[in-house]
């Protein structure tokens, strides 16, 4: 990642900056000028005055911020970084008055007149502070307090940056961890039908040959369709009921319209962990009548997801979800890495564990 520095002065965005900088200056010394002096003098030639400057200005406002203080300021060699810093405006007082004396008023000075000597120049010191240094001072300071907001703007751009390549880093690697613990319980489902002879099996690679095509390249983004999310977990449920069939009882309902709605998009594979969680629990062989129910519903852009099972109840909980199992942990985790508004809770009973999703689908972190 390539992050541009404040002192960039010759490319691009840099260049332009600095441009701008000028002409503001230019034009807030001339404003100041005309409104000081009233009306006898011309707007033009106020500003011919002040550009003559700009030579002198360049240098001591270049050296300053981009020598001096990266040198010794920086460094903490203050001293010398006193002692140069008054060298400089001494200097550029100096060329600024030679550039007045010199090429300014032999241009359009009238009359005859007597010019000083670079040594007379030089000597004037008291002149010098009064009439060229403060200007060369004002020139150079407002470009150092710009440079210091432009720095703290970019350090804290930078930070954020830094922070959201982090953060789009871990969802990654958080999604990454669904991909192989989806398969892994699948795969068990499908080796159990395959051991048992059954004629479900071809069906069941079917389907969860369609479900690993939507994990793997369909919801790559950062946020989905509400609808495709809906759509993986009719999926899903339909691959669990080959497996158990009319065994398990199941209450699903997943209300959503695009049409009233709207186009609602969500983090991929959010609901489907909790879905997961609640057949790999809820339908477990050892319990007589196991039953699951889900809702889904939709309310001014903001998802309500609630998923009941029933569980047996000598099975653990660790309080983020059964032991050992990492779904509804990762699911914790990425929640509070994309959105701002949401709750997640989770009520477990002694014979029925449930769990509830809300999410303001508008709080999303960009």
């Amino acid at each position: 990642m390539k992050r541009e520095s404040y002192n960039s002065t010759n490319t691009g965005l840099g260049l332009k900056r600095h441009l701008i900088f000028w002409c503001l200056l230019l034009t807030c010394f001339t404003l100041i000028q005309f409104f000081k002096d009233g009306n006898e003098q011309r707007m033009a030639l106020i500003f011919l005055q002040n550009l003559k400057r700009v030579p002198a200005m360049l240098v001591a406002a270049y050296v300053f911020n981009f020598v001096w203080i990266p040198r010794f300021w920086k460094k903490k060699r203050y001293l010398v970084f006193m002692i140069m810093s008054g060298l400089l405006f001494y200097f550029t007082g100096a060329f600024d008055r030679m550039v007045n004396v010199y090429l300014y008023e032999p241009i359009f000075r009238k009359g005859t007149f007597l010019q000083e000597s670079i040594l007379e120049i030089f000597s004037d010191i008291s002149h010098m502070i009064t009439s060229y240094i403060p200007a060369l001072l004002t020139a150079t300071l407002v470009m150092t307090l710009t440079n210091i907001v432009h720095e703290s703007n970019e350090t804290k751009r930078h930070a954020l940056e830094l922070q959201r390549d982090k953060n789009r880093a871990e969802l990654n690697a958080l999604k990454a961890q669904i991909h192989p613990h989806f398969l892994f319980n699948t795969l068990n489902n499908l080796y159990a039908l395959t051991v048992q002879k059954s004629d479900k099996a071809p069906k069941m690679v079917e389907a969860l040959a369609s479900i690993l095509d939507y994990i793997l390249y369909q919801c790559n983004d950062r946020f989905v369709p509400l609808g495709n999310e809906i759509k993986l977990i009719k999926d899903y449920i339909a691959l669990e009921h080959l497996r158990f069939g009319d065994a398990i009882e199941l209450d699903c309902s997943l209300d959503y319209d695009k049409d009233i709605h709207g186009d609602v998009r969500i983090a991929p594979l959010l609901l489907l962990s909790i879905v997961e969680n609640a057949f790999k629990h809820g339908a477990s062989g050892q319990l007589k009548q196991p039953k699951i129910w889900i809702r889904l519903s939709i309310a001014e852009k903001t998802l309500y997801f609630r998923v009941k099972n029933t569980k047996n109840q000598d099975l653990v909980n660790d309080g983020m979800g059964y032991t050992k199992g990492i779904g509804v942990t990762n699911l914790r985790q990425q929640l509070s890495k994309l959105y701002q508004q949401y709750s997640f809770q989770n009520n477990d009973q002694k014979e029925m564990y449930e769990v509830e999703l809300v999410i303001n689908t508008l709080s999303a972190y960009d």
